[in-house]
């Protein structure tokens, strides 16, 4: 129901000088013609060439002033200049027919019409212009008709004081029409706040009987405005408020131009009680209003949170009070203003009353010793420099770690955090902190960082350490233009003193070679235990001075080792590698020392050997790893890992990557980026992919048996291009299926774009059976391949995935972000699940997600996981953070 407004009567309309002017002028020249007409038929006179041009100039005036009269907006027809052209016109055939007649103030009467007419649209220096010049022309006109002064000088006055109030005229409208236009609309803005504010409005009279209340009065108390104003309804007051309002009211009634502000309650229609607060003002004074005016809003719920936020201020208390870490602010000047008990206890006080006020200063006082290395006023102006920059600059310092100031707590670690404390306007007036005691943390970070850099047999460096160290020490070395070399030794027949003397007592000869070697070489050189029987030198050296080293650590390793009466004489080979240009990672330089030692091993043993790029290059260790992957499924050397797919929505596992892993008795834990392409070249990807895919099945469907909760979770496995050109693909696929009794719609196989390519019109005609048996079709490494659009769209795929040379540019290169809002964009045009690979920070993970990516993939989340660790995670389910 709508509520009454103020009345608004109905609006009368003003006409303005222009629409007076299209009246006029229209009948001025119908009279004119009419004038002319009369007087050639009364006169017969004979007309001159100017006589008939002024004639024939009336009817193209007359038809001008028609449409100007029927079509007022015409823009053309109103314009100045227009206008003008239009007023000499007409004065010239005024002209021409006072001397056509030759009557004495004949032209004074027309020109008096034209000066009343055409000021009503003129702007006024150009108004005032023209009047005066049609004044003196009717003047020339009857002087030059010999009329006496008695009879033009009347007209000559008329023509400049009509023209004047022509003028006078049309300013008075047009001011008429701006100031109704603006009353109508603030009278259409009042009516509008008046509808669509949540703030009560109403004007009572002397007796407070209401005569207006807009519609916000039913939403707050239940009763329409027409109930209120007829007086059938009156709110009921709560008893307690009652005798106080009614005060007020009373008071801003016999006040002139009074104001009262009041918080009551009264009963709503609904029957409970609601909290309002009314201005008042005094406006009996005012003609336009003669009444009271109020202004009503509900703040019950303002109420509700009043008593909420007392309760949670006490509830903030008690977790201020009971949460170990120490919690504190400080104002602007460094006083302490809020303290927490275990702040309180840190520095000795018994409660925040007796903290408040005090300054950093003050406590550094009181903590201080003699002993201290460093003054309690330099502790604390570094203290209040910190705070004054995180105020200043408005922006926090988070997770800072630092060791205790005083004598009695150095061995002790804490994190601070401070963030800038705002008011409620924004402007920061203090600042926060968070203080907790890592001690404890910071104790078995270190062990946990030393168990994992160290080999935890001979306290040597381990490969990881020689890892992190070797790629610090190439960006250092290339920098200052310096050698760097690496010596990497592998004990000689190692193997038959465990087989002959057992493994403790080997485990003894390789503490004592580890103390030989680190006692031989300068502390400056690095020495690790690379693995087994395995150790790698790190050496800023020339290969000169490398290989004299290398000579010292062979006779030093050389010499008898006497172990619980036991003496064993124990060779090394060792190679030599120094740093290149071609070396880019660690393993580079590793790997061409390693490939020197094995040059030794192969020359004989207990030798050195400067590693030789003709002598070993690629190919040859190539063509070795082809012959032993040729026995890697034979000798059980080939296993898998599982990698979880991630969702990026709520950070829940929704499947696995099966990857490939190959451990080699001669080259150890080989990368699949380093064995597949050989397995690729020699056809031995059939055999490893079909098996990798029964061991995919086999295990799913032993989870799945085992683990009906885990649902749809599935398993992926890669599908290299010689596998899908062969023929009896689709049926081993379909035999493992079966055999396995594995879900197939858990089961996804994931094809490159270059594969997929390869053959499209097989590829599309095996994958097309394949999703007949149900199972899922993945497209990996989209975006690094050729593959057609065309052919894309063809694809029976269910699943993109985005490569993770892509994702790693997310936050360094804007041209791979694009790249993959396109491929996103793409799958989702085609209906297709996406899956990111490589992610690594929560950036990418950000970005991703906002891009609409559906599952991620990489070591932000998880590395790949074995056969246990992959069931831990089914059976277990665990939901990764995503911010």
């Amino acid at each position: 129901m709508n509520a009454p407004l103020l009345h608004t009567p109905r609006t009368p309309i003003v006409l303005t000088g222009n629409d007076i002017f299209r009246t006029a002028s229209l009948l001025l020249y119908v009279t004119l013609l009419f004038h002319i007409l009369l007087l050639l038929y009364s006169s017969h006179l004979t007309l001159a060439r100017p006589a008939l041009f002024a004639i024939g100039l009336l009817p193209p005036l007359l038809i001008a002033a028609f449409i100007r009269h029927f079509r007022p907006r015409n823009a053309f027809l109103r314009c100045e200049s227009f206008l003008l052209v239009e007023m000499s016109a007409a004065t010239f055939v005024i002209v021409v027919l006072a001397l056509l007649d030759r009557s004495a103030a004949l032209p004074m009467p027309w020109l008096i019409a034209v000066a009343g007419i055409f000021p009503l649209v003129l702007s006024n220096r150009i108004a005032i212009g023209a009047i005066l010049i049609l004044a003196f022309l009717g003047y020339r006109l009857n002087a030059y008709l010999g009329a006496a002064v008695g009879e033009w000088l009347p007209n000559f006055f008329a023509t400049i004081c009509i023209g004047w109030l022509a003028l006078l005229l049309s300013r008075t409208l047009n001011l008429n029409r701006v100031a109704l236009n603006q009353a109508r609309t603030n009278e259409r803005r009042f009516n509008a706040i008046a509808r669509l504010t949540r703030h009560v409005f109403i004007i009572t009279d002397a007796n407070y009987h209401v005569q207006f209340a807009n519609p916000a009065m039913q939403e707050v108390v239940g009763y329409t405005p027409e109930e209120i104003i007829a007086g059938s309804i009156r709110p009921e007051l709560h008893p307690d408020d009652e005798r106080e309002h009614k005060e007020k009211l009373r008071y801003l009634r016999d006040t002139p131009h009074a104001t009262i502000f009041s918080r009551h309650r009264i009963r709503h229609r609904d029957g409970h009680w609601i909290w309002l607060e009314t201005c008042g003002f005094n406006m009996l004074h005012d003609t336009a209003i003669n009444g009271l005016v109020f202004s009503i809003e509900d703040i019950t719920l303002r109420k509700d949170v009043e008593l909420k936020l007392q309760e949670e201020t006490a509830l903030l208390r008690s977790v201020l009070d009971l949460n170990p870490s120490m919690i504190y602010a400080k104002d602007t000047e460094g006083r302490f203003t809020i303290s927490n008990l275990s702040f309180q206890k840190r520095f000795g006080f018994s409660s925040e009353e007796e903290m408040r006020g005090r300054t950093t200063y003050d406590l550094c006082l009181k903590m201080a010793n003699d002993e201290d290395s460093r003054s309690a006023e330099e502790i604390a102006d570094e203290v209040q420099q910190q705070d004054q920059q995180i105020m200043q600059s408005g922006k926090p310092m988070q997770d800072m770690e630092m060791q205790g100031f005083w004598r009695n707590d150095l061995d002790r670690w804490f994190q601070t955090s401070k963030y800038p404390l705002p008011d409620a306007k924004g402007r920061v007036i203090g600042v926060l902190g968070v203080t907790r005691d890592i001690t404890e943390h910071k104790q078995y970070e270190s062990r946990i960082a030393y168990q994992a850099l160290h080999d935890m047999l001979t306290g040597l460096p381990n490969r990881r350490h020689l890892t992190n160290t070797l790629q610090a020490a190439m960006a250092t070395s290339r920098l200052n233009q310096s050698s760097l070399t690496m010596l990497f030794l592998d004990l000689d027949f190692f193997k038959s003193v465990n087989d002959t003397h057992g493994h403790d007592f080997g485990d003894k000869c390789l503490i004592e070679i580890s103390r030989r070697l680190v006692a031989t070489l300068p502390a400056k050189d690095f020495v690790a235990r690379f693995g087994g029987n395995e150790f790698a030198i790190l050496t800023n050296a020339s290969l000169a001075e490398a290989a004299v080293k290398a000579n010292a650590v062979m006779r030093a390793v050389s010499e008898r080792v006497v172990i619980d009466d036991v003496a064993v004489k124990i060779q090394t080979s060792i190679g030599i590698a120094q740093l290149n240009a071609d070396h880019h990672a660690p393993a580079d330089l590793v790997r061409d020392a390693d490939a020197a030692m094995y040059q030794a091993k192969e020359r004989g043993r207990n030798r050195i050997e400067i590693y030789d790029a003709a002598l070993q290059s690629k190919s040859t260790k190539h063509a070795r790893m082809d012959v032993a992957l040729r026995f890697a499924l034979e000798r059980d050397e080939l296993s898998v890992a599982w990698q979880p797919k991630v969702s990026l929505k709520d950070g829940k596992v929704k499947g696995f990557e099966l990857l490939l892993r190959w451990n080699n008795p001669e080259y150890g834990l080989i990368s699949p980026n380093e064995f597949i392409p050989i397995a690729e070249a020699s056809g031995m990807v059939v055999p490893i992919g079909m098996w990798a895919m029964e061991e995919a099945c086999r295990q799913l469907a032993a989870w799945q048996a085992k683990y009906p909760k885990m649902g749809n979770m599935s398993v992926a496995v890669n599908v290299s291009m010689r596998q899908l050109l062969q023929t009896s693909f689709f049926t081993q696929v379909r035999d493992i299926l079966e055999s396995s009794g594995v879900a197939p719609h858990t089961v996804e196989l994931e094809l490159t774009e270059t594969s997929a390519m390869a053959n499209p019109l097989q590829t599309m005609e095996t994958l097309s059976m394949l999703k007949k048996l149900g199972v899922r079709l993945a497209l990996d490494d989209f975006g690094t391949g050729y593959s057609s659009l065309a052919y894309l769209q063809k694809l029976p795929i269910d699943i993109l995935k985005i490569d993770k040379t892509f994702v790693h540019g997310l936050d360094t290169n804007q041209s791979d972000v694009e790249i993959i809002r396109l491929m996103i964009a793409l799958a989702q045009t085609l209906k297709l699940q996406t899956v990111a690979e490589g992610l690594e920070t929560l950036v990418h993970i950000d970005e991703l997600a906002k891009m609409g990516c559906d599952l991620g993939q990489g070591y932000i989340f998880s590395p790949p996981l074995s056969t246990a660790e992959a069931e831990t995670l089914i059976g277990h389910p665990h939901t990764y953070a995503l911010a």
